[in-house]
């Protein structure tokens, strides 16, 4: 029987510098050492795509389009793989004892990644399913590629022309170029250097409310990744289908959500203005209709298999204590109805997660 066609992304994050790495190190550490890195990227990467499997020093997996319907979740999903890539770098060489040359080169590795979007059809072999076509040799060929020489970069993301297009990102102040292949042509690409980006996020000042500051706080935990739920919270279309209002995206500086990117409710005619934005740990805005503002912290992490998300609100009011949290109070109840929206949400996911599995073994 023929598979159907059917079209998602497609990315392979690489190691950078690890050939030379093991050919001049002790193979055993190095070889930990590239296990420990591997789990890190299968823990960032999935579940919200799909493992297909390890090539070496490399992951592969891919994500349906219907399942990814918020392309910018793929640049969000790239940017925090990195950066926990790096963070478990850092801990790595500060953890290190050994005098080998293995653990004392663990900072000459970097990792890059390259990312497509085209048709496939998803083929089951030996027990497991994963995507064969002409796009699925496209993406592996462009592991092979110009963008260190040109630019310097070791660390950096690869992304296609289809694959921006479908992501609805622009190329503005991306590296572009042009990587021909014998056979399957030639292909124009657009990178980004994740180093910089890594160092400006780590440099950015924070906008994080703590628990003593908030004036109101609800805890829920969702069966879900934490980059689902990110979505769930901060897609425009997928917000509206369980709050009791209608959201669209307005600013977006250089096509991306982040600081200084705003939202518009129309329901309630409120704006909201984004002070900070850490996927997929937490995000802090300004709601503001009036003369009220409303700051909110939404912070998730990862708790015995599901994400536990904390909702913390200030009433940024000149009230005594007591009455702002009376306020807040009144606004998630009355006004927000949180807790039943956050049923509704749950309730969403766990349909998405019952269609994803049914698609794939389709």
């Amino acid at each position: 029987m023929t598979q159907p066609i059917t079209n998602g992304y497609l990315l392979i994050a690489d190691i950078s510098g690890f050939t030379s790495f093991i050919a001049d190190t002790e193979l055993d550490h190095a070889q930990a050492i590239l296990q420990q890195v591997l789990g890190g990227l299968l823990e960032s990467l999935t579940p919200t795509m799909t493992f297909c499997e390890v090539e070496g020093d490399a992951v592969f997996v891919y994500g349906l389009t219907e399942q990814l319907s918020r392309g910018e979740l793929i640049a969000e999903l790239v940017e925090s793989t990195y950066a926990s890539f790096r963070d478990q770098q850092r801990t790595m060489i500060r953890n290190a004892t050994c005098p080998c040359q293995a653990c004392r080169s663990i900072g000459s590795l970097d990792l890059k990644f390259v990312v497509h979007h085209g048709e496939f059809i998803l083929q089951e072999l030996a027990g497991k399913t994963g995507p064969v076509g002409s796009s699925v040799n496209m993406v592996h060929a462009l592991l092979k590629n110009q963008v260190s020489e040109q630019t310097g970069w070791h660390g950096y993301a690869l992304f296609t022309t289809q694959a921006l297009a479908q992501m609805g990102i622009p190329s503005d102040g991306m590296h572009q170029g042009a990587e021909h292949h014998e056979r399957l042509g030639t292909f124009i690409t657009h990178s980004t250097d994740l180093r910089a980006r890594y160092q400006a996020l780590c440099e950015t000042r924070q906008f994080f409310i703590q628990q003593e500051d908030a004036h109101a706080e609800v805890v829920r935990d969702v069966e879900a990744a934490r980059p689902i739920v990110w979505d769930w919270l901060n897609d425009p279309d997928k917000r509206t289908r369980w709050t009791p209002a209608n959201w669209e995206a307005t600013t977006r500086p250089g096509g991306r959500t982040g600081p200084q990117a705003s939202n518009h409710c129309a329901t309630f005619n409120v704006i909201e203005y984004i002070l900070d934005w850490r996927p997929f740990d937490y995000y802090t805005v300004r709601l503001t209709r009036g003369g009220l503002d409303l700051l909110t912290t939404v912070s998730l992490e990862d708790l015995e298999g599901v994400t536990r998300m904390r909702w913390r609100m200030k009433v940024e009011l000149p009230l005594p204590r007591w009455l702002l949290e009376r306020i807040a109070l009144l606004i998630i109840r009355r006004r927000m109805h949180l807790e039943t929206s956050l049923d509704e949400l749950e309730r969403l996911i766990s349909d998405q997660s019952g269609d994803s599995a049914a698609a794939i073994r389709s």
